[in-house]
């Protein structure tokens, strides 16, 4: 029996070996051979190979990207109140995820689950990834070649038929649809492995082109940038070839004109291997000219920084992030990555979240009756810590919420040991206006103070 036809070999095993079995089921691709495969039209492998491997622009950008959201940990929750959970969806809509508002929305809609199947698939997706390398895969393939493929594995029977047990990112590359303007399943090039519609998670960016179904894949960023990152890898090219055959870097002239070709052939040698803060002494009179970078090499230069620029500019990506000192864009360095958060990261965890609530849960929430929620937390990146710090100053002075919902707000958990952190502290200094005791009388001789 041959490794893929194991893991999707149809027939009656017992439970456990089927829960095995699905666990495992994923990890179909280091096995998959690039013989006959056949290529997207979009030419996904070359975005891969030219873009992602072959230039580092594009490889500084895609780190950078899913090295920050990599550290965005997911929760699960289950929902208290399905209307404010409505009112937090559409606050995060807006990006509007650190603010009073939210977070206490957040909270007075959405109980923490502390223990439940689906937070293991959240830690460990499967036997060979943490949920970060996990992140990365997913969020990588999509931004690179504009698709991402999650496949869940589910054993065939038992306790968690029909549940998603593990979960792995297929390469995009070699992930073909089969159908026409809707999904019949997804096969894998190469092979005969046929995988159903319903266990495969498909991320994606807007296609409009409708030419012979190609809407139902994603467009890579790299697609409208395929000119810009042929320039920048010609550029690099040229670099190289101006650097292997470049000519002399300057001229040392004997100005008295005594030297002979012997002498001044000894004093480049002595210049050449001059020592640091080395005092040499000469008996002629010299004169050194410094050609300078060559005009086509500055040319180069100024191109690769547009380039720079206009690759980041495909994924939203602050160039100031990647030492482009010309970005006089953001202020510093610090709101340029506030707003790869907020521009990038935050709609990439958004998107993945929204299909996963979508695909995984169902199943769950049908075998325990209860609604989940699944959602990530973007306040534990460092870069946020001063948005958080105006919130916390914020909720200080909202009497009109407790304790332990402030607590909860802020992630620092329910205090369960004091009751007092469940009541409503308010300000003695305020009172109703019909209360005040003081009373102002009608005659003008009395009121002049006031």
């Amino acid at each position: 029996m041959g490794f893929l036809d194991y893991f999707f070999e149809r027939k009656n095993i017992n439970t456990s070996v089927a829960e095995t079995k699905a666990s495992k089921q994923p990890l179909i691709y280091p096995v998959i051979g690039n013989g006959g495969v056949n290529w997207l039209n979009d030419n996904s492998q070359t975005y891969i190979t030219t873009g992602y491997a072959g230039n580092p622009v594009i490889y500084s950008i895609i780190k950078l990207i899913t090295d920050k959201l990599s550290s965005v940990p997911f929760y699960l929750y289950e929902v208290k109140n399905g209307q404010k959970l409505k009112s937090y969806k559409s606050l995060a809509l807006n990006g509007n995820f650190i603010s009073t508002k939210s977070l206490v929305t957040k909270e007075q809609s959405l109980k923490e689950v502390e223990n439940h199947p689906i937070l293991n698939l959240l830690e460990n997706p499967n036997p060979e990834q943490s949920f970060s390398d996990f992140l990365k895969n997913a969020i990588g393939y999509k931004l690179i070649t504009g698709n991402s493929y999650i496949f869940g594995s589910k054993p065939e029977f038992g306790s968690n038929k029909d549940k998603i047990v593990a979960l792995s990112v297929l390469p995009s590359q070699l992930i073909n649809i089969i159908g026409n303007q809707t999904v019949d399943y997804y096969n894998v090039s190469g092979s005969n492995v046929r995988l159903e519609k319903d266990s495969v998670l498909h991320l994606k960016y807007w296609n409009p082109d409708w030419n012979s179904g190609l809407q139902l894949y994603g467009q890579s960023p790299l697609k409208a940038g395929l000119k810009v990152l042929d320039l920048n890898n010609t550029a690099y090219k040229s670099q190289t070839e101006i650097i292997a055959n470049k000519g002399a870097y300057g001229m040392l002239s004997d100005i008295s004109g005594t030297a002979s070709p012997e002498q001044l052939a000894e004093l480049k040698n002595r210049f050449q291997n001059a020592s640091a803060n080395e005092i040499m002494i000469v008996a002629s009179q010299l004169e050194w000219t410094q050609f300078g970078v060559p005009s086509n090499e500055l040319q180069i230069l100024q191109q690769m920084d547009l380039n720079l620029r206009d690759l980041c500019n495909l994924y939203g990506v602050p160039s100031l992030l990647l030492g482009n000192s010309n970005d006089k864009t953001y202020s510093n360095f610090e709101q340029a990555e506030k707003s790869l958060i907020y521009n990038v990261i935050v709609p990439e965890l958004t998107a993945l979240k929204d299909s996963l609530n979508k695909w995984l849960l169902p199943a769950y929430m049908k075998a325990d009756n209860k609604q989940y929620y699944i959602d990530f937390d973007i306040t534990v990146l460092p870069q946020l810590a001063a948005d958080m710090s105006e919130v916390i100053a914020q909720l200080d002075k909202m009497w009109w919420v407790t304790g332990n919902e402030k607590r909860l707000a802020t992630n620092y958990g329910e205090d369960t040991s004091n009751p007092l952190m469940n009541e409503y502290f308010i300000p003695q200094n305020l009172v109703p206006l019909n209360e005040q005791s003081l009373t102002i009388g009608n005659d003008p001789a009395t009121n002049e103070d006031y």
